[in-house]
């Protein structure tokens, strides 16, 4: 990933994940003075920089702002309602990515939305025991009843047969996201399309931890090491294929037992 991207896109997770979550007045009027050309703190400076050098549309930032106090819905009840919280949300952060990057053209944006949908339910699926701690799924209720898995179960955190089906439905359904958002690759520059594909490969081989049923991940939650991600990174110099992100990560993974 190109370092000037990731140095100006910081400051815009920094305050959409920070400040923008706890959804103050007092926050949003110290928003609004940056966007005149007065930010008001080191962080606001920041994210004024990162606007100012990719010319940076106000709209989608102020959107943003609005958006992110909404918690995300606890026991959904479908995919459908999960993906209406996470959509817009990814929407905005991939158009300010693409436009830091220089590449916000029309059919960049689609494929970029799936893939952040994609992260975003990998996420959710290698932190799921510290949402189960604290009492709290994320997840489809529909998929849980797909297989048979009831909310009680699931907050037991032992890898029942029915536990095991629903991570790899789930795995799969990140799966098919990152497939679809591959495509974004194609319409960015060479070093941001290695630093997506990079990700993708990462994100992968979290997906293949999930779905071991040899793994615990409720005592040990899926990580990837300095290595992992060296080795993801090297892979990422070559072109990857929708329909081969399974294979691709065949043999890092088979190195890990």
């Amino acid at each position: 990933m190109p370092r000037g991207l990731l140095r100006a896109l910081d400051p815009v997770l920094a305050v959409s994940l920070g400040p923008a979550v706890d959804g103050r007045e007092a926050f949003e009027s110290s928003f609004e003075s940056m966007l005149r050309g007065r930010p008001d703190g080191p962080l606001l400076l920041a994210l004024w920089g990162s606007m100012s050098s990719g010319e940076l549309p106000h709209e989608p930032f102020r959107r943003l702002l609005a958006l992110m106090p909404q918690r995300i819905p606890e026991s959904p009840r479908s995919r459908g309602e999960l993906l209406a919280w996470m959509h817009p949300r990814a929407s905005l952060l991939a158009r300010i990515t693409l436009c830091l990057a220089q590449r916000d053209e029309a059919e960049a944006l689609p494929p970029a939305e799936r893939l952040a949908c994609g992260f975003v339910v990998t996420r959710l699926l290698t932190d799921m025991p510290q949402h189960l701690a604290a009492g709290r799924i994320l997840l489809p209720q529909s998929d849980m009843d797909a297989v048979g898995l009831s909310e009680e179960e699931l907050r037991n955190m032992v890898r029942t047969p029915a536990v095991n089906a629903f991570l790899i439905q789930e795995c799969m359904w990140a799966r098919d996201l990152l497939r679809q958002g591959l495509p974004v690759c194609e319409n960015v520059g060479a070093r941001l399309s290695r630093g997506l594909r990079a990700a993708v490969l990462r994100a992968e081989m979290l997906l293949r931890r999930v779905r071991d049923p040899r793994r615990d991940i409720f005592r040990t939650p899926p990580t990837l090491s300095a290595e992992e991600r060296w080795r993801c990174a090297v892979r990422a110099w070559r072109p990857l294929k929708a329909k081969a992100i399974s294979q691709e990560s065949e043999p890092a993974a088979a190195t890990e037992a």
